[in-house]
């Protein structure tokens, strides 16, 4: 990280760049998309998708062929149907990939991209008992990112208005990513609000020297970057206090947060009578429903999605001429994206899965038909806004997770909680027919995540059986922290004594939505 600072800020990104830049990304598309191919894959011997490749009968000629006379995408719908894709959990390397013929066992770095290794910003995709996923931010994949934010802001009409981030300090990447992609464009946060606090990390920890070296390295160079500030769940309204007194002195803010953060600095907002008429609100990490958006604009903000991977970087984003609350434009300079029926592993029921393919050489997972556990609906339309102006007209929208479990912008494979709860249950005295994994929102569209127990099983402390699980989520060492702290602090994770539920078929599915609404 240190290597790279210096050089990624030295040249700012100004917009007449950002466009330009992105013109000529989605001018060269095949061009990019087969660099990928070739330097990534074929030449890479322990890459996955260069035995499915060679499985299915595709040399490198064979598919720069296809890409020169279809496109990409319809040659990675053919691909895709040859059998060259990867599910959720071949990409984690919990499951080996068979094929007929083919079994392929693999190690999460296998998807690493082998040129960047060593030099960028590593972060991890969260992670219960099981190996997260490691992922290399390299600086030149950063660039490409700024230009996409900025544009961004600039069609929300942002760009030199007051920015305030509330996103955690490491081990989460999205507090560092948004202040350095800002920063690359010479508009960094004036308030930097974290869910977790820095001074409760080890003064020698890696995560709190991330953070303060990415804050020191910054000023060095002379950008005024804001020191970390602790805000918890319950500081919503330190949040709400800033955006409004920033709306009086300056007439506009921007905050940038979980979809979760922003509906409880909204309902602060409303407590406290706040003015936040023409602020805006760029949310992710879940879904931004039309009941969250409906109350969060009830504050005079407007709020607008953000769709990013931790494995992909930046995905999509909303225009203010949308069709809905998250529909966005996906950032086709970056990204392919098809989609791929799909029977989910935990839910017994099918989903238009996404399934991504990298185009930029710089990208930290490589990336071809690799589901990555979300799926939606995919439709193309033009549109008026600079997005669809440069050509990107993709649209993604209702995106949701199929085989993992998402709350306060934290997210878990399903498998991952399953196997943590499991030996709580069994420790009570049940089985692995005694407990389901319930869906749910309360009253004011929190997302809650109920373990419904059978009370067949009499053995079982409530209180200590969600603080034991929450302790085993700490001690992962890759993000289980940030995601113990999010859900103790939100009280995501409840249980609620009922007999797990059965379909009709018989069948007991290990998550489902809240049987009870």
């Amino acid at each position: 990280m240190a290597w790279g600072l210096r050089r990624f800020l030295r040249e700012p990104m100004t917009l007449a760049r950002a466009k330009e830049q992105l013109r000529a990304r989605l001018a060269t598309r095949p061009k990019r998309f087969l660099h990928v191919a070739d330097r990534l894959i074929y030449a890479n011997p322990s890459s996955p998708y260069r035995h499915l490749l060679v499985w299915a009968g595709c040399e490198y000629g064979d598919l720069e062929r296809a890409v020169r006379r279809n496109g990409i995408e319809p040659t990675l719908a053919k691909l895709r149907d040859a059998g060259v894709h990867v599910s959720l959990e071949e990409f984690k390397s919990k499951t080996p990939i068979v094929r007929n013929g083919l079994r392929l066992d693999t190690s999460a770095s296998d998807f690493d991209n082998p040129y960047l290794m060593g030099t960028g910003i590593f972060s991890s995709t969260s992670g219960s008992r099981s190996r997260p996923t490691r992922v290399a931010y390299d600086w030149d994949f950063m660039a490409e990112q700024a230009a996409n934010e900025f544009l961004l802001h600039d069609i929300h009409r942002v760009c030199k208005v007051p920015l305030a981030v509330w996103l955690p300090i490491p081990p989460g990447i999205a507090g560092i990513h948004y202040v350095l992609l800002n920063t690359k464009f010479r508009r960094p946060p004036a308030r930097w609000f974290s869910h977790v606090d820095p001074a409760s990390y080890p003064v020698l920890s890696r995560n709190r020297l991330a953070a303060e070296y990415i804050v020191w390295g910054c000023r060095v160079l002379g950008h005024a970057v804001p020191r970390p500030e602790f805000a918890d769940l319950a500081s919503a309204g330190k949040v709400a206090a800033w955006m409004a007194e920033a709306k009086r002195t300056d007439g506009q803010c921007v905050l940038r947060t979980y979809v979760s953060s922003a509906v409880r600095v909204a309902r602060a907002a409303l407590e406290r009578g706040l003015d936040l008429r023409g602020c805006v609100v760029l949310t992710g990490g879940e879904p931004l429903t039309e009941r969250r958006r409906t109350f969060i604009e009830s504050t005079g903000a407007a709020a607008f999605p953000r769709y990013t991977a931790t494995e992909s970087g930046m995905i999509s984003a909303s225009c203010d001429l949308r069709d809905g609350a998250d529909d966005m434009h996906v950032y086709l300079d970056r990204l392919a994206v098809i989609q791929r029926r799909r029977l989910t592993r935990h839910r017994d029921h099918e989903v238009d899965s996404f399934l991504f393919s990298s185009l930029s050489p710089s990208s930290g997972k490589v990336l071809l038909n690799a589901d990555i556990g979300d799926f939606g609906t995919l439709s193309t339309r033009p549109c008026a806004c600079a997005f669809g102006e440069l050509g990107m007209d993709l649209r993604v929208s209702n995106v949701r997770s199929h085989d993992k479990l998402v709350g306060e912008g934290m997210s878990l494979l399903g498998s991952d909680l399953d196997d943590l709860i499991a030996q709580l249950v069994e420790r009570a005295g049940g089985g692995p027919d005694d407990y389901q994994f319930w869906e749910t929102e309360d009253e004011d569209g929190f997302a809650t995540l109920l373990v419904a127990i059978s009370p067949r099983i009499q053995r079982l402390d409530e209180p200590r059986f969600i603080a034991d699980a929450l302790d085993r989520l700490r001690a992962n060492p890759h993000g289980g922290s940030l995601v113990s702290s999010l859900w103790r602090q939100a009280h995501t994770l409840r249980i609620v004594r009922a007999e797990p539920y059965v379909t009709r078929g018989q069948k007991l599915l290990r998550i489902v939505r809240d049987p009870r609404r």
